[in-house]
């Protein structure tokens, strides 16, 4: 609670503050809150800090830009908090003066509306209803399709690690593998179903080093 007490005596004399203690009550603040920035620290009990911000960004409306604060400065650690939808990143221990000053940087940029449809070139998913649809058909994705294809399509052109993914579906129990392969190529002939092969098409290509990413040929 150290920290949590010295940002708020640093920062309440400008801001008008609010506070969770946990990573359940920060997600609920935040959904029902218009915030201008939020403060996120990774190591919270009930929830971590990378699933409140990814559960945030995927369900909040008006989003307000996301400041981590973290002990954990591998690159590995910060591209999980990037993907996971975060915009800035600040390692502890950090001074005070330099979180006000990346506060007040944030807190200039416009808020994101979150779009219910997620497009890639003339692809068309739905991640609340889990359809896509292309030129030819549409399809009903699994949740694990589902969760699998919005990653892609948010992280596209740029690959998304296999162990992320990995992470993100199973946690800290990954099972069997093969799992991760057998969900790339459900996703890979639903790709194929949809899609005309005279029009712009997307297909998932590995990248043996870095994991999965979505590629567009434009056929036309």
């Amino acid at each position: 609670m150290d920290i949590q007490s010295n940002i708020a005596d640093f920062l309440e004399p400008e801001f008008l503050l609010d506070f969770a203690y946990n990573g359940e009550e920060g997600l609920k603040l935040a959904s029902k809150n218009d915030y201008d920035v939020i403060v996120l620290d990774l190591n919270l009990p009930k929830l971590d800090g990378v699933e409140v911000c990814r559960r945030y960004k995927d369900e909040a409306g008006l989003q307000a830009p996301i400041l981590i604060l973290t002990a954990r400065d591998t690159l590995d650690d910060k591209e999980e908090g990037f993907t996971a939808g975060a915009d800035d990143y600040l390692t502890k221990p950090f001074a005070l003066r330099e979180l006000k000053m990346r506060i007040d940087a944030m807190a200039k940029r416009p808020k994101v509306l979150n779009s219910t449809e997620l497009h890639y070139g003339e692809l068309v998913f739905d991640p609340h209803q889990q359809t896509l649809s292309g030129k030819v058909a549409s399809r009903r994705l699994n949740n694990m399709e589902a969760d699998i294809l919005k990653w892609l399509i948010q992280e596209a052109p740029n690959p998304l690690l296999s162990s992320t993914i990995t992470y993100r579906i199973w946690g800290d129990e990954p099972p069997v593998s093969g799992a991760l392969r057998t969900h790339i190529y459900n996703l890979r002939r639903i790709l194929s179903n949809v899609q005309s092969s005279a029009s712009q098409v997307v297909r998932i290509e590995t990248d043996r080093a870095r994991g999965y990413r979505l590629v567009l040929d434009d056929n036309s």
